[in-house]
């Protein structure tokens, strides 16, 4: 019997250390810059070395180390104290901050007592398999002081409104909390009575409850920002555990001694893990690099009104979309007289070439003709006020044989731009008369009633910062999650105010949809397949409101992933243009 419960100590002290260990380090990675993040990963790597110590303790037993695992629960409640506390409203959040504080002094003081009393543990030697016990003093009356408050404000703060019932994920975290609560019930209660308690129950609980702080944690904040952690928290887990076991058989095989198997697998998954936090920085850095270019395009775009020549505004956008995509080079091609001149280049096309408007004339982006694909790569199509008005090519890549896919999102998101520029610098000449002429001949010929130049000329002047187009991204993944919505940061971007947040959710999911319609060309909706300018109203609508699946959406427009995807991205900017306008005329109106 001692040796079954030994070996299942072994067991979940090893598999708890690996786990928390692989869960901080992957949080860290995904979710460095959030509070509740950085919190979590606290937590889990004391964890790691809480289990880390009481699976040396089996094997070889160090005097006062008790004390040093004590210490470890310490950090760990404090700070998960403090995480609930970020998930409280505002408001609550202030009113309890002193309690934060006094929690993190009083963790202190508790720190340096049992660090320097290291017999507070009395019968330390030996006792390997049972909950330790304390001797009575000044440290266990702080040391229990310290749980019990802590345990308490944790309880307290999920009554207040860190508990969301209708998020999934913080019910996985309302039960991890329980579960850490019931290790601190379980830890007084082993004091309390007589016989020794074993030491398994007590592990088991911080295991559990660490487990489904990872996964609730990574839910919460790491799938909200990215797509693909449906599939990279699972691969990443069976990934990091899978290669851990092989070398847990090779140790055990080549028979390793157990302290020499939990470091070389400590060492697998630090290696591990470091390799993904090197690579998440480099991505976070080429994507800030990507943003300043698409900041600087912004600003091209904005700027087309001023006396700029319209070669030298297209010459800066080709170059910026060089440098980002890394090409050989790339030219602009602008339609005059049912021809594609060549406007400017930069180490392609010469300029002044004229090119055929039947074989340049695309709904997306796609390959050249055949007489330029040596030389031209891709071709995108630039479309103002509805018509494709230019056509932006680029080289080969310079150090790669082909491009990617969100590069070539990128090529669309430029040609896109180039294409507004061009639009504008036509219509400059005109008085503003007949620019609103010539906006509701396009409307009337393309049934598009979103194409007013009033509209467009307010849009290309408020484009909304990309951390808002997040937030309304976020939203509509949460549309039908009235309380996740009522305490999203878009309640303050969009001035909704209410009672409770179960009302204010409710409010911005009617602005959300109600911002959706607005994109809708026009009342009836024709059969399938869609026409273009439905594109934006359909991608939104079918996949958030309807929730109807993104292979489904795709194949009722027949359109690629790519084509999918950018369209995504375009309402998506739209929509939070809208939104930005919207705020901005109510606000005009309450000042009159």
């Amino acid at each position: 019997m001692k040796g079954m419960l030994f070996t299942l100590t072994a067991m979940v002290d090893f598999i708890g250390m690996v786990v928390a260990l692989w869960l901080a380090l992957y949080l860290l990675g995904r979710g460095y810059r959030s509070r509740i993040t950085l919190r979590a990963v606290v937590v889990l790597l004391a964890m790691s070395g809480f289990f880390l110590g009481a699976y040396t303790n089996l094997n070889v037993q160090i005097p006062g180390t008790a004390a040093a695992r004590a210490t470890l629960l310490i950090v760990g409640l404090t700070t998960w104290q403090d995480l609930t506390n970020k998930l409280l409203p505002e408001a609550n959040r202030k009113k309890l901050y002193w309690l934060v504080i006094g929690l993190y002094g009083l963790g202190l003081i508790t720190i340096i007592l049992l660090m320097s009393t290291r017999d507070a543990f009395v019968g330390e030697v030996g006792n390997v398999l049972w909950v330790g016990r304390m001797g009575m003093g000044f440290p266990y009356l702080i040391y229990g002081i310290i749980q019990i408050v802590a345990s308490a404000s944790i309880l307290y703060n999920f009554s207040v409104g860190a508990k969301v019932e209708g998020a999934l994920q913080n019910r996985y975290f309302l039960i991890a909390s329980i579960l850490v609560v019931s290790t601190v019930a379980y830890g007084v209660l082993a004091l309390a009575i007589t016989p020794p308690l074993p030491r398994l129950v007590q592990d088991f609980l911080i295991l559990s409850s660490i487990v489904l702080l990872g996964f609730s944690v990574a839910r919460h904040q790491t799938l909200v920002e990215r797509r693909a952690t449906l599939h990279d928290f699972p691969v990443s887990a069976l990934a990091v555990l899978g290669l851990s076991s092989i070398y847990i058989l090779i140790g055990w095989l080549y028979k390793f001694s157990s302290i020499e198997i939990i470091l070389i697998v400590a060492l697998i998954v630090i290696t591990l893990s470091i390799f993904n936090l090197v690579r998440e920085f480099l991505d976070r850095l080429r994507s800030k690099d990507e943003n300043e270019i698409r900041r600087q395009l912004r600003q091209l775009e904005n700027n087309a009104w001023l006396g700029v020549p319209l070669n030298n505004r297209l010459q800066d956008g080709l170059r910026l979309m060089c440098k980002m995509l890394e090409a050989n080079g790339g030219f602009v091609a602008v339609l005059q007289d049912e021809l594609y001149v060549v406007l400017t280049t930069f180490h392609s096309i010469p300029v002044g070439r004229e090119l055929p408007f039947a074989e340049f004339s695309c709904d997306d982006i796609c390959e050249p003709p055949l007489e330029m694909a040596g030389q031209v790569a891709w071709i995108a199509p630039g479309f103002g006020g509805g018509e494709q008005v230019a056509v932006i090519g680029i080289n080969p890549p310079k150090t790669r044989t082909q491009y990617s896919d969100n590069e070539l999102d990128i090529l669309v998101e430029a040609a896109d731009r180039i294409g507004t520029i061009v639009y504008m610098h036509n219509l400059r000449p005109l008085g503003k008369e007949n620019l609103q002429h010539i906006t509701a001949e396009l409307e009337s010929h393309e049934a598009d009633i979103q194409a007013k130049s009033q509209a467009l000329m307010v849009t290309l002047a408020n484009n909304p910062d990309p951390k808002f187009i997040k937030l309304v991204e976020e939203g509509l993944r949460n549309l039908s999650d009235y309380i996740t919505l009522g305490q999203s940061e878009l309640t303050k971007h969009l001035n909704v105010s209410a009672e409770t947040h179960i009302e204010r959710g409710k409010a911005v999911r009617q602005l959300l949809v109600e911002a959706i319609e607005t994109l809708r060309p026009c009342k009836e909706r024709p059969a399938q397949p869609l026409p273009r300018e439905w594109y934006s109203y359909a991608v939104l609508h079918d996949a958030y409101v309807e929730e109807v699946p993104n292979r489904e959406v795709m194949a009722r427009l027949y359109i690629s992933e790519g084509t999918f995807n950018r369209s995504r991205q375009k309402a998506l900017r739209g929509l939070a243009r809208y939104l930005m306008e919207k705020k901005a005329s109510q606000g005009d109106v309450e000042k009159q």
